[in-house]
């Protein structure tokens, strides 16, 4: 499915910061973008280095940049993202040391006067650990011309070196009237309840709501409900009934992911109304699955396992532990 321009919806104070700079003049040499996936992060580090770049561009057009379509890529713009892998069909698991060796060349060339270069990272999350260091060698002596636009949506995985040398701009969750707004206008055959229970369970993510709906995990959604409410409900052909409704609604390796991350959002769901009705039993066996769901899906990404052996493992644990 084909979505609208409902990018960064309610975050003009965020927008002002960066167009601001760019009119000032003042741009930091590094500067991180924290926010969910799915808000239209990348496409605004693309359209604030597009205006970096241009040496001609005056503020009236700095400021009505962000909404207007993209331009192709300058030649002054660098994009590093994960490497698209053809003969596997897949995504590499991380943007690794090698991957980034283009970047030194990159401002190291030699062109016109005062030319601003600009290295977009989409998202320093999937950085390896050599491919952090590599990063933060580079950041560490940067020029006046030189920048980094940086994304990133797990605070975690900013090293306190990169964190220092940055500034950051956090991108807020969506509030619940634009996601409302936004999810209704998208999706016309949602009730306000749907609505009203998919902004819960999502907290806010209009990326995480859009894929909850083009997969059909609603269809799967009262069932594992019941599984993770008593472990007892697993059948001997429940991994298998889930692998391949996931295959039937999926057709993307790298989504694949998304089904974890599914189960570990519905579980902070039930924990929070667990936890009101002072469930203290359910509570505490929800959050050892919840422990289990994130081992499972880093253990996943980490080394590539196969999806099918991996769904197994994560039902048996549930079901034995």
């Amino acid at each position: 499915m084909t979505y609208g321009e409902n990018y960064l919806i309610g975050h003009d104070q965020e927008l002002n910061i960066l167009t601001n700079y760019l009119i000032n003049k003042n741009t930091p040499n590094s500067l991180i973008l924290k926010g969910e996936k799915g808000i239209g992060l990348k496409k605004i580090a693309l359209r604030m280095a597009s205006c970096l770049v241009d040496k001609n561009i005056d503020s009236d057009e700095i400021k009505k940049i962000f909404k207007t379509h993209d331009k192709n890529i300058s030649p002054y713009i660098l994009l590093i993202e994960k490497i698209w892998i053809e003969d596997k069909k897949r995504y590499k698991n991380k943007i690794y040391r090698e991957d980034l060796t283009y970047v030194n060349d990159f401002f190291a060339t030699k062109d016109d006067h005062w030319q601003k270069r600009v290295c977009v990272i989409n998202a320093i999350d999937d950085l390896s650990n050599d491919g952090v260091n590599s990063l933060l060698k580079i950041i560490e002596e940067p020029n006046a011309n030189s920048h980094f636009i940086i994304i990133n949506h797990n605070q975690k995985t900013l090293t306190p070196t990169i964190r220092s040398r940055s500034q950051i701009i956090k991108f807020k969750s969506t509030k619940n009237e634009d996601f409302k707004s936004t999810i209704k206008q998208e999706f016309t055959d949602l009730t306000d309840n749907e609505i009203n229970d998919l902004f819960k369970l999502s907290k806010g993510s209009i990326d995480f709501s859009r894929k909850y709906i083009d997969y059909n995990f609603r269809e799967m959604d009262d069932h594992l409900d019941s599984i993770l409410r008593d472990p007892n409900n697993i059948k001997p052909n429940t991994a298998d009934h889930y692998i391949n409704f996931i295959k039937n609604n999926i057709d993307s390796n790298d989504d694949m992911e998304f089904f974890f991350k599914f189960i570990a959002l519905k579980i902070n769901k039930l924990s929070i109304k667990a936890c009101a009705e002072n469930n203290m039993i359910l509570l505490d066996r929800l959050l050892k699955n919840y422990y289990t769901i994130l081992s499972i899906m880093r253990k996943y990404l980490t080394f590539n396992l196969n999806f099918e052996h991996t769904i197994i493992a994560y039902f048996y644990l549930v079901k034995n532990v």
